[in-house]
């Protein structure tokens, strides 16, 4: 009977397996876009993410009243991208491949005339324009723990005037794609974070203006160009909704607005289908993340 007591003691005390880990990852994602990628499980875990090169380790949380831990990150495909690529998730020991196709945008093109000034930049700015490029590398590289959630706040009311990633085209030579969204806001409106997080960079740039950059954690950075005054400083935490600036017309810009930007480890992307009220747009489809999501379980849970 004794040795029988033990052995119920034993078998009491092994771990209790949790249910099988579920992976929510998207088929396809069309180019330029960023996409939510998660894994959920009964039990504290952490994940290995591999997409494009790049490792992420991402623990899960788990919020109060809630009986699953939930790790979360969001991931980027660029405008160039094309075909199949690998999504990699490792956790307990055990590795699960995705494979996410590339839906081409029919991105649009636009042909402007502009003034000379606003084409080729003087030399006597080059040396602040690479110190400009320089100084945003260093805050598109942290890799900080995750802040954001979807979904985003619409930092300003007004509409798109340019929509993400146009192929310009000045003065019959082209240029690089739009890698932000013009949206339209009167000099001096408020302009508010997109999501929690802290301020990066807060400054005047040759091209940008009085720009500012806040890290949501996770490699995903939201940039506000062209401000006319700035209600932050870097180094400063910022809640989603909270004025960051003002909008204007500084650095090369021919009027008033905001360039709104999202980059996602590095990787710019189309911010307006990860707002909470999105402008209707023109030009290639901006279509919700959250129309439908598939669901793929591990064969194991995680650890």
């Amino acid at each position: 009977m004794k040795r029988l007591a033990l052995l119920l003691v034993a078998i009491l005390c092994l771990p209790i397996p949790s249910p099988a880990a579920e992976c929510l990852v998207p088929p396809r994602v069309s180019q330029g876009h960023a996409f939510p990628v998660s894994v959920t499980d009964g039990a504290p875990f952490d994940v290995r993410v591999r997409w494009r090169g790049e490792t992420l380790l991402i623990p899960a949380a788990q919020k109060p009243g809630e009986k699953v831990w939930k790790a979360e990150i969001l991931l980027a495909m660029p405008m160039d991208a094309r075909g199949k690529h690998t999504l990699s998730l490792s956790t307990g020991g055990v590795d699960r491949a995705f494979v996410i196709s590339s839906v081409a945008v029919p991105w649009p093109e636009s042909i402007l005339k502009v003034a000379p000034k606003y084409v080729e930049p003087p030399r006597e700015v080059m040396a602040q324009i690479n110190r400009d490029s320089k100084r945003s590398r260093e805050a598109l590289a942290l890799r900080t723990e995750k802040a954001w959630t979807l979904p985003l706040q619409r930092p300003v009311p007004g509409g798109v005037t340019s929509p993400f990633g146009g192929r310009r085209v000045f003065n019959g030579k082209p240029r690089a794609p739009h890698k932000g969204t013009d949206m339209r806001s009167p000099e001096g409106a408020k302009v508010v974070a997109a999501a929690d997080g802290t301020v990066v960079l807060a400054e005047p740039q040759y091209f940008g203006g009085n720009m500012v950059h806040i890290d949501h954690g996770q490699g995903v950075i939201s940039t506000y160009a062209h401000l006319s005054s700035f209600d932050v400083t870097a180094g400063q935490s910022v809640r989603k909704g909270e004025v960051i600036g003002r909008s204007g017309s500084t650095g090369r810009v021919t009027g008033p607005h905001l360039h709104f930007g999202l980059l996602v480890q590095g990787v710019a992307v189309d911010a307006m289908p990860l707002l909470n009220d999105p402008p209707q747009i023109v030009g290639g489809p901006s279509r919700s993340i959250f129309d439908s999501q598939p669901t793929a379980k591990t064969p194991r849970s995680p650890r």
